[in-house]
């Protein structure tokens, strides 16, 4: 989730412009019900969401000898329906869907995974961690336990105006996704075939439980998800279920992660905007952008401070409920870093949680990597 900052118009872009660093093979996106193939044999969907802000998600189709492979379902809507059995009808060549793969369970990648299960017969193809977490989603427990969550944030200090906000803006993981009976475990390091090209496994962490991105060494692809994003930062929260998870420093390590693995000139496949290439640049601005925030709350807490006083610190103010459930649950998580970095303590009571300054004023926290 993008942090305060100001909205500058862009110029047309062109294929193959380097926009802060990071060249776009790509100058648009594809037309609603078509695609674009970004690489031999590996086709881009872009469907809508129903999010402020996040406006669109990718998906991906690779041809896979007799039939496809299906990376990501959308948001389980009617629209998003739609609009995929367009690409079908335009794509397949009367091959079928044989292997669907889905990155994570949050409800504009996995949203759509029941309904394309049934459609194909298939089983879904998704870590043990993300699998679990949507059956609880689904049932609005777990994460996605409205009333909990309110609570959790009223004990972090947010004020009462905007937990009401919160609790009647807030979109309900069931009201977009269906899901399948059963699916079959992808774990770290699963080689993954599709067609003649292998696909390794990468689990992060940070954004989802066991966030699935696909690497094809071979290829220099990788097929992110959520975890690599360009232009937009990737949501890091931390949830009531795990109050003291340093979801931060969890991204940041998946980060590091990716920057031993991946070629400098590594095909980014993101899930939300567009393409890109220069990947070691963006994961060193990510972390970059995280020591700034960092230092920016630590400045913000002062001798003691509690969460909701500080989304207005670290997002642009006039937040929709949705939005602040996410605000909220990344100020936690940053300053959970910030206890497991040594600058801050948790004060918790029954009755509210605060952090408190122990390193001293000058101490200021460093980029993850460099």
């Amino acid at each position: 989730m993008d942090a305060k900052a100001e909205t500058k118009p862009r110029p047309q872009q062109k294929p193959g412009d380097v926009i802060d660093g990071l060249m776009f093979p790509f100058a648009e996106f594809p037309a609603a019900g078509e695609t674009i193939e970004v690489a031999d044999g590996i086709f881009w969907v872009s469907t809508p969401v129903p999010f402020v802000g996040l406006k669109q998600v990718n998906l991906w189709l690779l041809r896979d000898g007799d039939g496809w492979t299906m990376v990501d379902c959308s948001y389980g809507g009617t629209t998003q329906r739609e609009l995929i059995e367009t690409v079908w009808a335009k794509l397949l060549g009367g091959r079928p869907v044989k292997q669907l793969i889905v990155t994570h369970f949050h409800p504009d990648h996995a949203g759509g995974s029941g309904w394309i299960a049934e459609k194909w017969g298939l089983r879904p193809r998704m870590s043990h961690g993300e699998w679990l977490t949507a059956n609880l989603a689904v049932m609005n427990k777990n994460t996605d336990h409205v009333e909990s969550r309110g609570v959790f944030y009223r004990r972090h200090g947010l004020d009462e105006a905007r937990v009401q906000r919160f609790l009647t803006g807030v979109v309900l993981y069931s009201d977009g996704v269906t899901l399948p009976k059963s699916h079959k475990r992808l774990r770290s390091g699963d080689l993954v075939p599709i067609g003649q090209d292998k696909w390794r496994v990468i689990i992060g962490e940070g954004h989802s439980p066991e966030h699935v991105s696909l690497y094809c060494a071979e290829r220099k692809i990788l097929i992110a998800g959520d975890q690599i994003l360009p232009s937009i930062t990737t949501n890091v929260s931390t949830w009531h279920v795990e109050p003291e998870f340093d979801a931060v420093g969890a991204f940041l390590n998946t980060c590091k992660t990716f920057l031993d693995v991946l070629h400098a000139d590594t095909l980014i496949l993101p899930s939300h905007r567009k393409p890109f290439r220069n990947v070691q640049h963006r994961l060193r601005q990510l972390a970059l952008h995280h020591a700034h925030r960092l230092n920016v709350v630590l400045d913000a807490v002062g001798q003691e401070a509690r969460a909701g006083e500080l989304i207005d610190v670290m997002f642009t103010p006039g937040l929709d409920g949705h939005q602040i459930g996410f605000a909220m649950g990344e100020a936690i998580g940053h300053l959970n870093h910030l206890v497991a970095l040594g600058h801050l303590e948790m004060v918790e009571t029954k009755s509210q949680v605060s952090y408190r300054r122990i390193s001293a004023k000058e101490k200021k926290v460093e980029p993850h990597f460099a």
